[in-house]
């Protein structure tokens, strides 16, 4: 009896962790026109740093991969009147689907699944 409820709760355990690191997957937002690198929102640095009525403002990091792997760090205010972005390098402005399509597919995650 005292191996079955053991066997229960490893099993019980082994699916608590493969489901906890589903959780922490690099989501593909793209491939930059810029470097030529493939984009992926890295969903367990997510975090709200501000609740607004109509949305809120995120940070996040992207990961670059390519020859080399590069970070970016982002905050993004993501709201019903759209959408605005900050990274570490300095660049800042507005999100757009056609403007800036990786910073628009992190944002559409993250709206989608933090909202």
């Amino acid at each position: 009896m005292k191996h079955f409820v053991f066997a229960i709760a490893l099993a019980f355990g082994v699916i608590f962790a493969s489901s906890a690191s589903a959780l922490a997957a690099d989501y593909y937002v793209g491939t930059s026109n810029t470097t030529g690198m493939e984009c992926y929102l890295m969903t367990h640095t997510i975090t709200e740093l501000r609740h607004y009525s109509d949305g809120g403002r995120f940070s996040a990091r992207l990961k670059m991969v390519g020859r080399t792997v590069q970070y970016l760090d982002y905050e993004l205010d993501i709201g019903t009147s759209g959408f605005m972005f900050k990274n570490s390098e300095g660049y800042w402005g507005e999100v757009t689907r056609h403007g800036t399509p990786i910073e628009w597919n992190m944002c559409q995650y993250i709206a989608r699944n933090y909202l």
